[in-house]
């Protein structure tokens, strides 16, 4: 299938008129689990913006008995996620180095949203939007249910296998990533189809998808929690 990639100028493009909702914890509300990545997304990774929040838990409410969500990871800051951006660069550059700057650049993107262009014009990164989430699902003994990889895996599996409609996958993993899909997006959310546990709502990408005309969220700081 076709991706239109969450770094891709189409996306990026897009207007945004900040609702200026805040910045809140999940904790007390949705399940979390611990800070992903490293230490350094402690402080922060479980905030969403407010509006997102609602819409996770109603979104919650349409699972099966007996399942529950679990978030991996909600807002960076875009300090951190700039970092993170320069590790997948690191990355994709150690495994190609006959890429150009701009491609490794491009190919980067695909998974860590930058936080400016590669001509170094800003960017709103979705994840310190608040507006964006990678969320699992879990039963009732609060283990990840089959979705043929665990997303703390992202790094070291093949790209192929983080997308939505991955090939090869068992017929469970397939239920499942489309039991997630369909749950999200009756609650309004978009899912980025390069990485089955990323959804957003109200960011950039959000609004491309929708067709809505801006974007509620940009970049904002966990100072307005």
């Amino acid at each position: 299938m076709k991706h239109i990639d969450i770094s891709s100028p189409l996306v990026t493009s897009m207007p945004v008129e900040d609702n200026k909702d805040a910045l809140v914890s999940v904790k007390g509300h949705l399940n979390y689990g611990p800070p992903p990545e490293c230490s350094e997304t402690e402080d922060c990774y479980h905030f969403l913006r407010e509006g997102v929040l609602e819409k996770l838990l109603h979104a919650e409410q349409s699972l099966p008995s007996g399942f529950r969500f679990r978030l991996y990871e909600g807002y960076r800051s875009p300090e951190f996620q700039d970092t993170l951006f320069h590790q997948q660069l690191q990355r994709v550059v150690l495994n190609d180095p006959t890429l150009s700057p701009k491609d490794a650049y491009s190919i980067a993107a695909q998974l860590v949203a930058p936080t400016r262009t590669y001509e170094g014009l800003p960017l709103f990164p979705p994840r310190s939007s608040g507006g964006a989430v990678d969320i699992e699902i879990v039963d009732s003994n609060g283990q990840v249910i089959d979705f043929g990889m665990e997303i703390k895996d992202w790094v070291s599996v093949c790209p192929s296998l983080c997308e939505t409609q991955a090939l090869g996958l068992s017929p469970e993993a397939v239920k499942n990533r489309t039991m997630l899909v369909s749950v999200m997006s009756e609650a309004g959310f978009v899912n980025y189809s390069r990485e089955w546990w990323h959804f957003s709502y109200g960011d950039q990408y959000w609004a491309y998808f929708t067709g809505h005309p801006y974007a509620y969220y940009g970049s904002v700081g966990l100072a307005r929690a």
